[in-house]
């Protein structure tokens, strides 16, 4: 039986996403010409979806930002932190930068109907709408995007939050985003899809008026001439859940998990 029915509500600890803590005078206008989202709307009461794309326009890396005091932290699948950590570094030169792995923290994941009584039981607020933060007690609590509703709480990984429901586990919190259609590149699909055929624009994750950063003339022509073909969409497949990057009959596979005898599947295909 899936996890969900028999516990709706439950939580865990997110070891497969990494944080990346980039300090520094420069940090802002560095990560300006980097991603594909504006830096400037970034706010400690406000997340970023954004991306990290080649310079020809396709996906290395979709993460999630963070206001933390004067720096930024970029959360990214672990799988990915080295490589692109690594490429960032390439691109620093004379700017006052530093890139460094926030092994410090910790991400926990939460979703569930409960999910407000757990906050509250737990002395933390619940953010209102998607992407927006709440803090308390050195948690910074984040409304993922999408529904079902999902959080995640950003903590001292020796002090991580004690919240009063069951544990969940990796696939069932995979489950969930990618029924709310939030699009991952791992290791096998880097450079392989421009932002848009992942729905990042649908999503908020492209500025389109802030300003050249790597690849952003490939993604802001497709954009104003409608050059994709192909868009990801949520489908239902009958077998067990592909490796990302294979390709099937339905198009070429973002993410996928196993689910009632079936699979689940974030897949890219030809519109229409």
């Amino acid at each position: 039986m899936n996890q969900r029915m028999t516990d709706p509500t439950f939580a865990l600890a997110l070891p497969q996403l990494a944080l990346i803590r980039v300090t520094g005078a420069d940090a802002d206008t560095f990560l300006q010409g980097q991603l594909s989202n504006d830096l400037r709307q970034l706010s400690p009461a406000r997340a970023q979806l954004s991306s990290l794309n080649s310079a020809k326009g396709r996906l290395l890396a979709i993460l999630h930002a963070w206001r933390e005091g004067d720096a930024v932290l970029l959360e990214l699948p672990r799988a990915l932190l080295d490589p692109i950590a690594k490429r960032l570094r390439l691109y620093v030169m004379r700017s006052k930068v530093t890139l460094a792995a926030a092994e410090d923290l910790l991400v926990t994941g939460l979703a569930g109907p409960d999910a407000a009584k757990a906050l509250a039981q737990a002395g933390l607020p619940m953010p209102s709408g998607p992407l927006e933060c709440a803090h308390a007690g050195g948690v910074t609590v984040t409304k993922r995007l999408g529904s079902p509703e999902r959080y995640t709480l950003i903590s001292p990984a020796a002090q991580p939050p004690r919240l009063a429901v069951p544990s969940g586990d990796a696939q069932a919190w995979k489950q969930l985003e990618i029924q709310a259609g939030v699009p991952v590149v791992y290791p096998e699909t880097q450079d392989r899809f421009v932002a848009q055929m992942c729905n990042l624009d649908a999503l908020g994750g492209i500025a389109f008026d802030k300003g050249c950063y790597t690849g952003q003339e490939v993604i802001a022509r497709v954009h104003y001439r409608g050059a994709v073909k192909r868009h990801m969409s949520l489908l239902r497949l009958a077998g067990p859940a592909p490796a990302p990057g294979a390709k099937i009959a339905e198009g070429e596979v973002v993410d996928a998990v196993d689910r009632d005898g079936g699979s689940d599947a974030l897949v890219v295909s030809a519109s229409g």
